[in-house]
């Protein structure tokens, strides 16, 4: 019985070869895998959120060696009050402002930072997957610093669906980083206009990705050949700054032009206004020109304003065309008392005028209040691109 099953199978099998050989000579110029791309519903819908710098003071690591139990650190209820909304998230982007350098270097804060290990590991359980290493403190903790933030990212991406991109440990190390997400890749691009006048030693083989056209535009290239959809983090801009200036302008229609699908800018520590670029090859491109601070113990009252970016997106894979559908920003604040004890994020809609009266921050700013945060997001966001959710 096997034998006469077996040789009807091959009967079988040598007329599929000869019909599949007469269909390629008339059928050979159309790709085979276009059937396999071409499903009943090939609309994949994302949900992108985006926060600015995760600027780790000293109070801030201080208060999570505090908290927690056995003589680690516990980051977590500093971000609490906005858990459900990173969860929610496809995609969820941060500019880790810190290098994640490790104890072992002793932590430190403003001016030249190095924070532990445990921040990134909680930033990853709280459901942040992309990470943006290149800002102007990515050198602070020297070549050991940059080397253990590195490796730090790399194992972290080896066990679970995380990338980090800006910073590379050397050439071989410095690829494309692409998070799969619905059977969509999504590619990651970071630069920093500089890193406070630090370099790395000529010796070393590692790599920051400062911001420069040429460079730009050839991973834009690549980036689009590999990827369905390619964001772009850029560390930009003048500290304080209410608007973008035009050299933001400027490098953001460049990206715009070159592929870029959504630009997220950092840096200025405060929020600024949010655009959406018409491309050369007809395409619109939101940029966020700077999300202001997600958490940090600054002093003045606009940095304690941060914004998180929110685009909804429907990607056709039958056509590679990308929609935004969504679009705008969820305001938050950093509130912390007396001494900057008990830092934590809130979104705006769930912060109180008692909590505003009460704001460390009014002890140099007595004008800080909860009407000066409203009419501050006025200012920056327009009406069009508020979230209020």
């Amino acid at each position: 019985m096997k034998t006469k099953r077996f040789g009807i199978f091959l009967i079988i099998l040598a007329a599929l070869l000869l019909c599949l050989t007469a269909c390629q000579s008339e059928t050979a110029s159309i790709p085979v895998q276009s059937a396999y791309n071409i499903t009943q519903n090939s609309q994949v819908d994302l949900t992108l959120l985006a926060v600015g710098d995760n600027l780790i003071h000293g109070p801030i690591y201080r208060q999570a060696r505090e908290r927690s139990n056995d003589d680690s650190f516990d980051f977590r209820p500093a971000y609490q009050q906005i858990a459900s909304y990173i969860a929610q998230a496809d995609l969820a982007l941060m500019n880790q402002e810190t290098p994640l350098g490790g104890t072992e270097l002793g932590l430190s804060s403003y001016p030249q930072f190095n924070s532990p290990q445990e921040l990134g590991e909680q930033m990853i359980e709280l459901g942040f997957n992309m990470f943006s290493h290149a800002n102007n403190h990515v050198l602070d903790a020297g070549q050991r610093g940059f080397d253990n933030t590195i490796s730090f990212w790399r194992q972290q991406s080896a066990e679970k669906p995380v990338i980090m991109a800006g910073i590379a440990a050397d050439a071989t190390d410095n690829q494309l980083q692409i998070l799969q997400v619905k059977d969509l890749k999504i590619a990651l691009l970071a630069y920093t206009y500089g890193t406070n006048g630090l370099r790395l030693p000529k010796s070393s083989n590692g790599i920051v990705k400062y911001i420069d056209d040429e460079l730009i535009c050839q991973e834009l290239d690549k980036a689009i050949a590999e990827a369905d959809i390619v964001l772009v983090s850029v560390h930009w801009g003048q500290e304080y700054q209410a608007n973008a200036n035009s050299e933001q302008k400027r490098l953001a229609q460049l990206m715009a032009d070159n592929g870029a699908d959504v630009i997220i800018g950092s840096h200025p520590h405060v929020l600024q206004g949010v655009e959406m670029l018409a491309t050369t090859d007809g395409r619109q491109v939101p940029v966020f020109y700077s999300l202001g601070n997600f958490i940090s113990a600054q002093n003045r009252p606009d940095t304690m304003l941060g914004g998180m970016a929110k685009v909804q997106m429907a990607y056709d894979k039958a056509t590679g065309d990308l929609e935004i559908t969504e679009l705008g920003v969820i305001p938050l604040v950093t509130d912390y008392t007396a001494s900057y004890n008990n830092i934590t994020v809130y979104p705006l809609n769930a912060y109180t005028e008692a909590q505003a009266n009460a704001h460390g921050v009014r002890a140099g700013n007595s004008s800080f209040s909860l009407a000066y945060l409203y009419k501050l997001f006025d200012q920056r966001v327009a009406k069009e691109y508020q979230i209020w959710e």
